[in-house]
């Protein structure tokens, strides 16, 4: 009996095959962004890292994600996106495999640098092949399953991550990726062989060499600054001369974007007012999601909050991550026939309100006052994870999807690296400024006073403790109360700052949306004429 072919299966069969594919290698890289964090004292203790290869363990993946996912888009476009989309597996593998078995820091790094690599192949290929794939009337639900599936991997990954660390190893966490791969890459031959994806590869088409060297230069150089000025200082020369090379390469890439026939990016799309909102939304909703995530996780298991474990604070993130999977599953079709302007505002309002509320959070404060906050932040996430891509690449024409993903994609994990970076800002400037108070506060003639001043400064939580308990009784409970107020301040100030990037992306998308939703492909008439 012969193969079924793509004739022989009907659109939405070949769809669902698509998105499994697709889903498997999304929850592999959304699980990868957030469960390593769980496990970075595990990594610390076999390693000897330091603070800072522990901050490269995690800043090596995302900045290989962003400086890539664009340029692995474009060469979907040109060579066809399944063998792209093949080789981000193989290359996730790899790199999953390299940190599986490391036995030093180095290949600990060489690891995670492949990992975000072959992260970059599929997250800027999936959505365009479920696309492609997937006939127009249903694209609306499977994109939001697709965005559901990515914030689902991005929340359950501390609970898995930490439950793996503590219960079986650290390594089972990379183990788990070549499991979920092997299986995914045996649904892609599959997929492959029958034709589920037809091959929407440009014809003739050249790739930009001089606009990839140029978006290298600009997004990885950047990339880097950001991650390393928070812990290496702002000031340094190996944060300025990143920030420098950046800076230079965004004018070279203007200009060669302009200049080149097919040009990696093509900066004409951004002329639509909806294709912009697309890009600028999935920034804000990166931004927020890391602002919020990494803070939140530090605020609940710190001893004088919560005091969760790992897993405990990835189950307290659960009504978010439940909340978003759902919505983004189901807005769609709800929203999909739709102007986009209200349901993108309120998406992005309904993350400001959660995050506002969230600043109310104390050390005193019960997990039954929080998890309904949470909620309303999942909802708003999970609207502009599933309308915000759909909203961009419906817009495209079919041979540029692949570079639309792309685009969309490299912003939010720009989104993502910005907001984690301004986050830690915000907290670590709080902490400062409260720290002057508090010591300026000390008994002025206390022998104490240097050692506790250095330890506040500089100390590890158990020095600080150590000082705190040779003090008088009541002045030990004061500095102790102050310290924990301290920590309710600065993460005051990462929830403020991921609330204003909400309203700020509110603002855009009420401005941006207004009017009749345009036709299909509409922004390929940007593209006709001269430059």
């Amino acid at each position: 009996m012969r193969d079924k072919t793509s004739e022989d299966v009907s659109p939405q069969a070949r769809a669902r095959v698509v998105l499994a594919m697709t889903a498997i290698c999304m929850m592999v890289v959304g699980f990868n962004t957030t469960a390593v964090a769980t496990v970075l004292p595990n990594l610390k203790a076999e390693f000897d890292l330091t603070p800072s290869g522990l901050q490269w363990v995690m800043a090596t993946y995302t900045v290989a994600s962003a400086t890539l996912v664009t340029i692995v888009s474009r060469l979907g476009d040109i060579t066809g996106k399944m063998g792209v989309f093949f080789f981000g597996m193989i290359v996730f593998a790899i790199g999953s495999a390299s940190v599986l078995f490391a036995q030093d820091g180095v290949m600990l790094l060489f690891g995670r640098g492949a990992q975000g690599a072959g992260a970059a192949a599929l997250f800027g290929t999936s959505l365009s092949l479920l696309t492609a794939a997937t006939p127009e009337e249903q694209r609306a639900s499977v994109t939001g399953a697709w965005g559901a599936i990515v914030g689902l991997a991005i929340g359950v990954g501390p609970i898995v991550g930490g439950a793996f660390g503590h219960y079986v190893s650290w390594r089972a966490v990379f183990a788990a990726d070549l499991v979920l791969l092997a299986v995914a890459f045996a649904i892609g031959l599959h997929v492959s062989r029958r034709n589920y994806v037809p091959d929407t590869r440009l014809a003739g088409a050249k790739f930009d060499y001089p606009g990839a060297v140029a978006i290298l230069l600009f997004l990885g150089p950047l990339s880097f600054a950001l991650s390393n000025g928070e812990s290496g200082g702002w000031a340094t020369p190996l944060t300025l001369i990143p920030l420098a090379i950046a800076a230079m390469a965004t004018v070279v890439l203007v200009i060669v974007s302009r200049r080149a026939e097919d040009p990696l990016i093509e900066l004409r799309y951004f002329r639509h007012p909806r294709y912009f909102m697309a890009a600028a939304g999935m920034f804000f909703t990166g931004f927020t999601l890391f602002c919020f995530f990494v803070y939140f996780n530090t605020f609940v298991q710190s001893p004088d909050a919560f005091g969760y474990s790992s897993i405990g604070a990835g189950l307290a993130i659960m009504p978010l991550s439940l909340s978003m999977f759902v919505i983004s599953v189901t807005a769609p079709r709800f929203l999909a026939p739709y102007s986009f302007q209200w349901p993108v505002a309120i998406g992005l309002g309904a993350m400001a309100c959660g995050f506002l509320l969230l600043m109310t959070t104390a050390n005193t404060t019960q997990y039954a006052e929080i998890w309904w906050k949470l909620l309303i932040v999942g909802i708003g996430m999970g609207i502009c994870f599933s309308l915000l891509p759909r909203l961009g690449l419906r817009l495209l024409p079919e041979e540029h999807v692949g570079q639309g993903s792309g685009v969309i994609n490299a912003c939010l994990y720009f989104g993502a690296t910005l907001g984690a970076v301004v986050g830690g800002l915000a907290e670590s400037i709080t902490k400062r400024r409260g720290l002057s108070e508090v010591i300026d506060a000390l008994p002025a003639g206390s022998t104490q006073r240097e050692d506790l001043a250095h330890a506040l400064t500089h100390g590890t939580p158990s020095q600080i403790q150590q000082q705190i308990a040779g003090m008088d009784p009541t002045a030990s409970a004061a500095l102790a109360k102050a310290l924990r107020d301290l920590q309710d301040n600065a993460f005051d100030s990462a929830m403020l700052v991921a609330a204003v990037a909400a309203l700020v992306g509110m603002g855009l998308a009420l401005m941006l949306l207004r009017g009749p939703v345009p036709p299909l492909h509409s922004a390929a008439e940007l593209t006709r004429g001269g430059r």
